[in-house]
């Protein structure tokens, strides 16, 4: 009787249950032969390789940026110190980088240089550092990038 009600209010609309547009989706693709089951997985599989290269993208650009940040906070330790002593060697400023750079955290092998320019006056005292930067992940393959510090400073007399 229900039925008949509805059909009487709407007379040109065929009465059928109230669907949501997922579930008649569902249907018309069973209909076409086209099954959504696994869609899932296949999704993943595409996104996944490129979610975790991102990922670790990321992580290895942040050690860059983090070692890079410490030599160039060494380098300036270094020629701050210089300031201070003017009277240590070259060798001497590479050990207090190389310490600077320890206290740090960083134990990689920064190369540390210091060069007394006498050509200008007063003085000029640069310190330098480099380090070869190489990806901890290889299966993918980030290039080798040279990390550099420097700082300079002029001889207090």
């Amino acid at each position: 009787m229900a039925r008949d009600l509805k059909q009487n209010r709407f007379p040109n609309a065929v009465w059928r249950p109230a669907k949501d547009g997922f579930a008649a989706f569902g249907r018309r693709a069973r209909k076409a032969g086209l099954c959504r089951r696994g869609a899932t997985a296949v999704e993943f599989g595409i996104i996944f390789p490129l979610f975790l290269v991102m990922t670790l993208g990321l992580m290895e650009m942040g050690r860059a940026m983090w070692i890079k940040a410490s030599m160039q906070y060494a380098t300036e330790r270094t020629t701050r110190y210089y300031m201070v002593n003017n009277t240590k060697t070259t060798t001497e400023l590479v050990t207090y980088a190389d310490a600077e750079l320890d206290a740090v955290g960083v134990t990689y092998a920064v190369t540390f240089t210091a060069t007394l320019d006498t050509s200008t006056d007063p003085d000029t005292m640069t310190v330098t550092g480099s380090y070869l930067f190489q990806a901890i992940t290889s299966f993918i393959p980030f290039p080798d990038v040279t990390l550099s510090a420097q700082s300079s400073v002029r001889k207090n007399s």
